[in-house]
């Protein structure tokens, strides 16, 4: 256990979503941050730093987020961790995933952060979580969790499990309001300027009386909020409840008509259609979606809410952070930009909002990654001992006839493999043959021979995951994670092959070695395992 943690580190998880990804960009110059997250770095698109430590993990996994925690732990640990990962769709149905991720991946995460010795937990939940309209006026930061949704239900037990497992370390609980760009990036919001913005009598239609509302926050603003909070150390004590976002709430007729009147240069006069009546229409446009299998965003239970108001006052919140949202960054005044945006780059504003609309709970490719770091040593070790009894083509096929630096340089492929499953980069053990072919030339082994051996790490790797239960029907995805690496890889073992018979093979260059930092020799490692887990990318 690490017993040196720095003031400036964290751990964040949910770092490749919406907010996630902006809060690495607030903090990557004055924090050192441990990423956690399902994604790769290179998929979701989140900044690369050397302050950010990228880690795949799914916190409900829960030896796999022990692992994690554990690496943490020997890099030096953290000071804070800031939860945001979490399950969301607009289905309205109980997907699994609410418990699986919302709840007992939570419990995980308590678990492993108690156990690492952190000291600050910050809890992300929703002002979505509390019922409403409210009779005792706009949700505050007193406001019980009771909301009747799944996802509210989520998030109310994510709530518990933090006052309950860290009733007096200080957690605070912040709940969210509907997070919104300059790009839109809020499905709701996304689907409502798709439809409003098109032209025909359609375009107007707004259910009841157009008084639904809820409250927004700029991400620009939550980023800003997240680093007050960051900065204000708080003694140990009771749980805390903060609410982020704007006061009081903007109602679906307001944003019609700065939405219209931004694109139309006028605003267009709504169709107010009564509450029972578009009700009814949800429940046909959903029956005629799940008929031609082209379910819409709108569902039925959306039909509940209509013409009720989510009104915020977080006057504390405010006051005891000293923090305000900005008045330019509200959504009545940014809703032009957004217009802006989708009107001078309509494919960038298509791509990103579908992007948010994408939910894919379980990734095949982490699925894969963790089934491949669960049975490295079995699969190598039976690999090792396959070409064992190869006979003369193992003493020309690998580099050595020592049978310590065979399974070396096996475990190494495999290794590679793992890293490219990991990070979603197929060129990584690519880029490594291409690199050392020259001095597989100068010791004597052919192309074939090199080919023939990944032939077999495929075949031994494609073998342990089809006995995978929780693999089946991923065999696309194995052949795209797996087979296709080996594959790119024998090619350019080939290529590089062709260009040494034509001539003499140079040699690669030295790469040089980073100096450590500077510090106690329990620094210096602990500096030096962090530039490894920047680096495995």
């Amino acid at each position: 256990m690490a017993t040196r943690t720095s003031p400036a580190t964290l751990v964040l998880t949910g770092a490749s979503g919406f907010v996630g990804r902006h809060l690495l960009d607030e903090l990557k110059g004055d924090y050192r941050i441990f990423a956690l997250a399902r994604r790769s770095q290179h998929d979701c698109g989140a900044a690369i730093h050397p302050n950010i430590a990228w880690m795949r993990v799914d916190i409900a996994d829960r030896e796999g987020l022990a692992r994690t925690f554990r690496e943490i732990s020997t890099a030096g640990g953290a000071r804070v961790l800031v939860h945001l990962a979490a399950y969301y769709d607009f289905t309205g149905d109980a997907h699994p995933e609410y418990r699986r991720t919302n709840v007992e991946g939570t419990r995980n995460l308590i678990e492993a952060a108690r156990q690492s010795r952190i000291g600050s937990f910050v809890f992300g939940s929703s002002v979505a979580a509390c019922g409403f309209p409210r009779p005792e006026g706009p949700v505050c930061e007193t406001t019980p969790p009771d909301g009747d949704h799944v996802y509210a239900w989520s998030k109310r037990e994510g709530e518990r499990l933090v006052r309950e497992m860290l009733s007096s370390s200080a957690p605070r609980i912040v709940r969210l309001g509907a997070i919104y760009s300059d790009w839109c990036e809020y499905p709701p919001l996304y689907v409502f300027l798709r439809r409003w913005l098109r032209p025909g009598w359609r375009a107007r239609i707004v259910a009841g009386r157009g008084e639904m509302a809820i409250p927004y926050i700029h991400i620009r603003d939550l980023s800003a909020f997240f680093r007050r909070l960051l900065d204000l150390q708080r003694p140990p004590g009771p749980p805390e409840v903060l609410v982020a976002s704007t006061a009081g709430s903007t109602s679906i007729h307001r944003l019609f008509a700065l939405a219209t009147q931004a694109y139309f240069g006028r605003s267009r006069r709504p169709l107010f259609v009564p509450a029972p009546v578009a009700g009814l229409g949800l429940e046909a446009m959903h029956l005629a979606g799940r008929a031609i299998g082209r379910p819409p965003f709108e569902r039925p239970w959306m039909r509940h809410y209509v013409d009720r108001r989510l009104e915020v006052d977080n006057r504390r919140t405010r006051e005891g952070l000293g923090w305000e949202p900005s008045m330019r960054l509200q959504i009545e005044r940014r809703l032009p930009f957004l217009i802006e945006r989708l009107k001078s780059e309509p494919f960038e504003w298509l791509a990103r909002n579908s992007a948010v609309l994408t939910r894919v709970p379980l990734r095949p490719d982490l699925r894969i990654y963790n089934a491949l770091l669960e049975g490295e040593d079995q699969v190598v070790g039976h690999l090792s001992a396959r070409l064992a009894g190869a006979g003369v083509e193992t003493r020309r096929g690998l580099p050595g006839p020592d049978p310590h630096e065979r399974d070396w340089y096996v475990r190494l492929l495999y290794r590679l493999l793992l890293s490219s499953v990991q990070n979603s980069n197929r060129m990584l053990l690519l880029n490594y043959l291409a690199m050392t072919a020259s001095r597989r030339f100068e010791l004597g082994f052919t192309g074939e021979e090199l080919a023939r051996l990944l032939d077999r790490i495929g075949e031994a790797i494609r073998e342990w995951l089809a006995g995978r239960r929780d693999l089946a029907g991923f065999e696309r995805e194995v052949h795209e994670r797996v087979t296709v690496p080996l594959e790119l890889a024998k090619d350019e073992v080939f290529d590089q092959y062709e260009r040494y018979l034509k001539g003499p093979a140079e040699a690669a260059p030295a790469r040089p070695v980073a100096d450590l930092w500077a510090g106690s020799p329990r620094e210096q490692l602990e500096d030096t395992i962090w530039q490894c887990l920047v680096r495995r990318r």
